[in-house]
């Protein structure tokens, strides 16, 4: 693993240029590129850059932009995925979770997000999982982290693409937690739909049309006008950034991952039904447990209790560490008391 103590931001963007064409000589997935910084509680952060592929049909790298945070005493170290519109400072809230003395923790930006993303595209974690495995790679092959258990703590997208990257490729993690993902692109798309609706004389009436805009979202040419309607009717706006629909399916892709899974939504969330993540807990193959909570919206659990999420979380995380978690109850499913 080679360190570039590069600092200054400006010149990010032509190291990560060097990287993309040179990775293959430096390092097969990423970079440090400065110096550790000493924060408080002992712990240090470094900045890095990550690189996956473009796509899955190219080995055309592009480059983004990241945090390490390390503690010498870390029994683990944790992978952040960030949902849709945030990046990894939006991410870095969720680091307090993290008991600092006992785990390290990256934080990287999605393609199309935050840092770098000139030319890319979000794809709601078709292309994304390329991301995820580029990064899970980046840390297992750091001579410190490497050693350590490797989980992931991803909400809505970053939740479905560390499910597709962990369905490709096995040795990612050692657990999963995984906060609303929904169950496929097109449930996405179908859901943000159902709001294009009119109403005449008391009456409500489906807008005509809104068949076909689901059948074709995924075509080049219906895509602008699906994006259009979805920040229209959804406050999803998917149009504020270079934004493509790739057909991805977590319900079927969760069905090939056998690690430790522990699944976490609202009950109110607006976004991502109940049922969609269920259908997804349901297909998980090895140890899992899913908690309803009370939250108001999507990605809500956190933000409306949070001593209760954290708790929750890092008992999840110890127990996997320690080994401890009880077999025999294969299928378990807790949901917060109505208020």
């Amino acid at each position: 693993m080679i360190r570039v103590k590069i600092v200054p931001f400006f010149a990010l963007g032509a190291l990560c240029a060097y990287l993309g064409v040179f990775g293959d000589q430096i390092s097969t997935y990423g970079a440090i590129i400065s110096e550790k910084i000493p924060i408080r509680g002992g712990a240090t952060m470094e900045k890095v850059v990550i690189y996956p592929q473009e796509t899955y049909e190219s080995e055309k790298r592009i480059c983004r932009t990241g945090r390490l945070f390390r503690h010498k005493n870390a029994k683990a170290t944790v992978l952040i995925c960030h949902g849709f519109m945030c990046d990894q400072y939006d991410a870095g809230i969720f680091r307090g979770m993290f008991k600092r003395s006992h785990f390290n923790v990256v934080t990287f930006d999605f393609r199309a997000h935050g840092e770098q993303k000139e030319g890319q595209y979000c794809t709601f974690g078709h292309d994304e999982a390329l991301d995820v495995i580029a990064a899970a790679h980046f840390i297992r092959n750091d001579p410190g982290l490497g050693k350590l258990p490797l989980f992931v703590y991803g909400f809505s997208m970053g939740a479905v693409s560390a499910i597709e990257g962990q369905a490709l490729d096995s040795s990612l993690f050692d657990a999963m937690i995984l906060d609303c993902p929904f169950e496929s692109s097109e449930k996405v798309i179908k859901t943000g739909l159902e709001g294009l609706k009119f109403s005449l004389g008391g009456y409500t009436f489906e807008v005509p049309g809104r068949d076909v805009l689901l059948r074709y979202a995924f075509h080049p040419y219906v895509q602008s006008l699906v994006k259009t309607v979805l920040r229209l009717v959804s406050q999803m706006d998917a149009s504020s950034m270079r934004t493509h629909f790739y057909p991805v399916h977590p319900v079927e892709s969760i069905k090939k991952i056998r690690v430790p899974c522990f699944f976490i939504h609202c009950k109110n969330d607006e976004k991502v039904s109940v049922d969609q993540v269920k259908a997804v807990y349901n297909g998980a193959a090895g140890y899992k447990k899913l908690w309803i909570t009370n939250g108001r919206r999507h990605c809500d659990s956190p933000i409306y209790d949070p001593e209760e999420y954290t708790k929750r979380v890092r008992e999840f995380l110890y127990q996997v560490i320690e080994d401890q978690l009880d077999m025999s109850s294969h299928k378990q499913i807790f949901e917060d008391e109505k208020l």
